[in-house]
């Protein structure tokens, strides 16, 4: 059962000098929603895009810098490679994170969105 669809990045172009990644604003995960069963959707809308996205999901209920873990299976995009793509992607996921975010580096191009269901 699907408690709401969150936006956790709009129409971000700003382009990263390094491999270093920028992060979306925290959201409630399905470990805030105590009745919820762990499983997500997370969607990437993506614009001649060359960097890396992905979910990162926290169990801590205040979480500092280090209590943030990459979700496995969600990571798009190219790490060398110089090829631009567009795509809108979904990836499943499973776990009761009390927040989750989007970590992101954007190279060039554009991420129109990224979104997920809990």
């Amino acid at each position: 059962m699907t408690i709401e669809t969150i936006t956790l990045l709009e129409n971000k172009n700003t382009v990263s000098t390094d491999s270093t990644y920028a992060y979306s604003d925290k959201d409630k995960g399905a470990g805030y929603h105590h009745g919820n069963d762990g499983t997500h959707t997370a969607y990437y809308s993506l614009d001649s895009f060359i960097g890396s996205v992905k979910m990162q999901g926290t169990l801590a209920q205040y979480p500092g810098d280090n209590d943030w873990v990459d979700i496995a299976d969600t990571e798009l995009g190219y790490g060398d490679d110089s090829s631009a793509f567009s795509a809108n992607q979904t990836f499943n996921f499973t776990g009761r994170f009390v927040w989750v975010r989007a970590a992101y580096n954007i190279q060039n191009g554009t991420i129109n969105a990224i979104r997920y269901n809990l």
